[in-house]
């Protein structure tokens, strides 16, 4: 039986092989939270995506990007992807690994599972390279922000909390 872990991550490495922007991989010991990272890897933490996933009730799960600083505004979220506030339930780990392949720490904005769409917040306009993660929480992608918006199909909308 293969490994969702692993699967997760292969995934996200042939969307970034296959896309043809260029990308750069960096290796670090394992981090699960925005404070691991700042203690052990803080030059990865420049610009870094906190991606949090979502189930939206019947309707699949949203994977949504802000910088790593901001929260994610649930009312905003839902108008974004055309749901009710209630309609938004944070993942648990164990739905995040069994479903999407991405160990906590490491979850990234790309939709490996048809189910999934992705929403980079509005405020992260304007930046160039950013971090976000690989599906792996001990290995962080290095991409141009206007590249992961292409390669993930990403919209762009204001889920951010002021």
């Amino acid at each position: 039986m293969s490994d969702p872990l692993q699967n997760g991550y292969d995934k996200v490495i042939q969307m970034l092989d296959g896309s043809g922007f260029p990308y750069r991989l960096h290796d670090h010991p394992p981090v699960r939270t925005i404070e691991d990272a700042r203690k052990s890897v803080p030059h990865l933490t420049r610009n870094l995506l906190k991606t949090v996933a979502f189930r939206i009730k019947d309707a699949g799960w949203v994977l949504a990007a802000v910088n790593g600083g901001r929260r994610i505004d649930y009312r905003k979220l839902g108008a974004a992807v055309g749901v009710s506030r209630r309609s938004i339930r944070s993942a648990s780990p164990d739905q995040v690994a069994s479903a999407l392949g991405f160990q906590i720490g490491g979850v990234g904005p790309f939709p490996v599972i048809p189910a999934a769409s992705v929403i980079f917040d509005a405020a992260l306009d304007g930046r160039g390279g950013v971090f976000c993660g690989s599906g792996r929480n001990t290995r962080t992608i290095e991409i141009e922000l206007p590249a992961l918006i292409t390669l993930t199909g990403a919209r762009v909308c204001l889920i951010s909390r002021e």
